[in-house]
């Protein structure tokens, strides 16, 4: 994804909100127009833009009374990563894939992986529960990963904080005993 069009997209207040929604259940035009209070063709303006860059995925759901409705969803296949920081600055479309060495380094995830492999003969409610149980299972070690980067991230800095204090502590002795 082109970044000038990522931050444009992600610039509107609008579109934030809307993705915020989204991110809590799938919703269909008229709803989100009328939660964020604005029209119903500016509501589909902005979904179509995020449509058309893949953020955003659609289905069409059956209701009683009228024609189908379609709900808007964020993409499955998306997962975008914002670092901003002194030392880093980088957005990135992160698109799943599976790395062998980095299976190699989190034993957990190849056990899942295989589990998943297992999983693909099976049919029918045995096989959804099953990929139930992995959800679950995935979910909880990537809530244990983000926590243990969260970690690195505060070492990193406390390491950066340490590195410029011996360089401004060795810089004045220079300054004074030269």
């Amino acid at each position: 994804m082109n970044l000038e069009v990522l931050l444009n997209m992600l610039g509107s207040e609008t579109r934030r909100e809307i993705l915020q929604l989204l991110s809590e259940r799938p919703c269909y035009v008229s709803e989100l127009s009328q939660t964020l209070n604005i029209g119903q063709k500016a509501v589909i303006e902005h979904l179509e833009l995020m449509r058309q860059a893949g953020i955003l995925e659609t289905r069409l759901e059956r209701i009683d009374k009228g024609r189908p409705r379609k709900y808007y969803h964020i993409s499955e296949d998306i997962l975008i990563e914002v670092k901003i920081s002194p030392h880093h600055f980088y957005i990135e479309t992160l698109l799943p894939e599976i790395k062998e060495d980095v299976l190699a380094s989190f034993p957990k995830l190849a056990e899942v992986v295989k589990r998943l492999e297992d999983a693909s003969r099976l049919r029918g409610w045995e096989r959804v529960e099953r990929l139930s149980e992995l959800h679950r299972e995935v979910m909880r070690e990537h809530e244990r990963i983000n926590q243990a980067k969260q970690v690195l991230e505060y070492l990193q800095r406390e390491i950066r904080e340490e590195i410029k204090k011996e360089v401004a502590i060795e810089e004045l002795r220079e300054l004074l005993y030269s």
